[in-house]
């Protein structure tokens, strides 16, 4: 699909999940810095026309992590706007840019309530995911195989 396409793609949220949480307040030291790795990733149901955004946030302190969060948000695209990312000749399905990064702009804010959630009133609840542009870890169009061989 051409960055430059108009047309609207048509999806909704189907589903949340809290792939991971893992709370660690008792490794905490004060007045240490903390650092946040971040990842994304995307997956696909071809079938049933599903696409999955997970979205994962590490905090550490002294390389310890204290806070992991992964949050999946699975959406559904409708067959039409889904047509518009299928190369079925190479077998990809071709995640526009701007599109994955609205999507994971999205998840990234969903995972934010999740883990406020499970921190409020507790002192872990002061650290939040950072409000940046989770738009710029993604350089490029995301192209997935339709039809993933599956490994044992």
């Amino acid at each position: 699909m051409p960055e430059n396409n108009s047309r609207r793609v048509n999806f909704a949220l189907v589903k949340i999940s809290t792939e991971q949480i893992e709370l660690s307040p008792e490794t905490i030291e004060d007045n240490k810095p903390v650092k946040i790795n971040a990842g994304l990733n995307f997956g696909i149901d071809n079938g049933k026309k599903l696409l999955k955004v997970l979205f994962k946030n590490v905090f550490l302190q002294e390389e310890t992590p204290f806070i992991t969060i992964e949050t999946g948000c699975i959406y559904a695209i409708d067959p039409e706007s889904w047509n518009l990312f299928t190369n079925e000749e190479k077998g990809i399905f071709i995640l526009p840019k701007n599109f994955a990064g609205h999507l994971a702009t999205l998840t990234a804010s969903t995972a934010r309530g999740i883990l406020h959630n499970a921190t409020e009133n507790t002192p872990l609840n002061r650290f939040f995911i950072p409000a940046n542009n989770v738009e710029e870890m993604i350089k490029e169009n995301i192209g997935l195989p339709l039809n993933p061989e599956i490994r044992s």
